[in-house]
C-alpha cells in the first residue's frame, strides 16, 4: 500500500473520480442497500471529477488517499472553509491495519509542517473517526449538530490541532473548535436530552445511525455537557 497526494492522484490512479465515488458510496452504506452520506455530491465521479479537481487545483483542498493495487482503500482531505481549515471527509473500506491511520498521520504532519491550524468533525455514527485522531494527538473540542435529513439526526465530535487544553464542559456552552464558541441554543437541548439515552462506545453499528458513538474517555465530558446544558440555563433551574 502506498499514500498519493491530491497533485499526484489523476496521473497515478485511473478513473480516480469513479473510484472515490464509489469508496465514498460503499463507506456510506447501510446493509439496506442505501447510502446515508449526507453531502451526495461527493457520491457522484462528476463532482470529483468537476469541482474536487478544481479544489485541489486552487489549493483550497488536497488529499490524501490510500492506494492497496489499483484500489483506493482510504482517503482523507484538508479542506480551507474561508473561515477555518478543516480536516475532513475521512472514508475508508478494507484499508487494513494502521492504514487509515497512516493517512491521517501524514495529513496532520503536513499541517503541522505549515504552522496551519485546523479542526475535525466526527460523525456520532461511528468513532472510528475519533479513535484515529485522538490517537494522534488532537484535543477534543466539544460537539455540535451538523443536520437533519430525511429524519436522521447527525451530530457532530468536535477536534482540532491547538496546543491548549481540551474543552471543559461549562453552562450555555457545547465546545470551543480552534477557540470559536459554539452555542448552546434551546433548539439543541432537545437533541442533547436524545443523545443522553443513546451513548455507547461500541465502535460503529450499520448505518443508518441510532446511537451517538463515542470512545470510551469522552463519554464523561460529553454526559457533563449534556448535563449541564439540559438541567441548568443562565442560572435557571430546567426539567428534563
Amino acid at each position: 500500500m502506498r499514500i498519493i497526494r491530491s497533485d499526484h492522484i489523476p496521473q497515478v490512479i485511473p478513473n480516480w473520480p469513479e473510484k472515490l465515488a464509489e469508496l465514498t458510496r460503499i463507506a456510506w452504506t447501510g446493509p439496506d442497500g442505501k447510502c446515508y452520506f449526507p453531502y451526495a455530491p461527493l457520491t457522484t465521479p462528476e463532482f470529483w471529477r468537476a469541482e474536487i479537481s478544481r479544489q485541489w487545483m486552487d489549493s483550497s483542498m488536497m488529499s490524501w488517499v490510500l492506494l492497496d493495487g489499483d484500489r483506493v482503500a482510504s482517503h482523507a482531505a484538508l479542506i480551507n472553509k474561508g473561515t477555518h481549515w478543516e480536516l475532513g471527509r475521512l472514508m475508508s473500506v478494507r484499508a487494513g491495519q494502521g492504514g487509515t491511520e497512516a493517512v491521517c498521520r501524514e495529513r496532520l504532519a503536513y499541517v503541522h509542517a505549515r504552522g496551519i491550524q485546523a479542526r475535525m468533525e466526527c460523525t456520532q455514527a461511528h468513532s472510528r473517526a475519533q479513535w484515529h485522531v485522538d490517537n494522534l494527538g488532537m484535543r477534543f473540542a466539544g460537539i455540535g449538530f451538523l443536520d437533519k435529513i430525511d429524519g436522521i439526526s447527525w451530530d457532530i465530535v468536535f477536534f482540532d490541532t491547538l496546543d491548549v487544553p481540551e474543552f471543559v464542559p461549562c453552562v450555555g456552552i457545547l465546545g470551543d473548535p480552534l477557540g470559536q464558541v459554539i452555542e448552546c441554543s434551546p433548539q439543541d437541548r432537545q437533541r442533547l436530552l436524545e443523545i443522553s439515552e443513546i451513548i455507547t462506545t461500541e465502535r460503529w453499528e450499520p448505518l443508518p445511525p441510532c446511537k451517538f458513538h463515542l470512545l470510551p474517555r469522552l463519554v464523561k465530558p460529553i454526559r457533563e455537557i449534556i448535563r449541564l446544558n439540559t438541567h441548568v440555563a443562565h442560572g435557571s433551574v430546567m426539567i428534563a
